[in-house]
């Protein structure tokens, strides 16, 4: 199971310009692509707040907000990260699902193929 992405710590101010601070906040991990896309395609978000307006490097997210709006971005980073993670989690349970299914459908064949042989065999 690949390892849930975290947010670490509060968003730092690295920039000013105006009234906009440019914000960073660390993740726990580098995200995947698909982590990443999961991310970007949220369930909920708002026309300040939306994965477009900021962007991802490495094992960072940076945006610019006012200071004013800053704990609702956190608000929905935070949601979109468990979102992201849950998704992960869904793609690999289907996986495994997938896997076990053709394994069960591989030793039925196999079972199959050997009571075909076995009946054919004084032929």
């Amino acid at each position: 199971m690949a390892e849930l992405i975290k947010r670490v710590g509060p968003p730092k101010a690295t920039d000013l310009k105006g009234e906009e601070f440019t914000w960073t906040i660390q993740l726990s991990v580098a995200p995947s692509r698909e982590w990443s896309r999961l991310f970007s395609e949220p369930a909920e978000s708002t026309v300040l707040c939306h994965p477009r307006r900021l962007g991802m490097m490495h094992q960072a997210l940076v945006f610019k907000s006012d200071e004013g709006h800053l704990a609702t971005w956190v608000q929905y980073i935070d949601k979109w990260i468990g979102g992201a993670n849950r998704g992960m989690e869904e793609q690999e349970e289907a996986e495994r699902q997938r896997k076990t299914k053709a394994l069960v459908e591989e030793d039925e064949r196999q079972k199959r193929i050997r009571q075909v042989n076995e009946k054919v065999k004084n032929l």
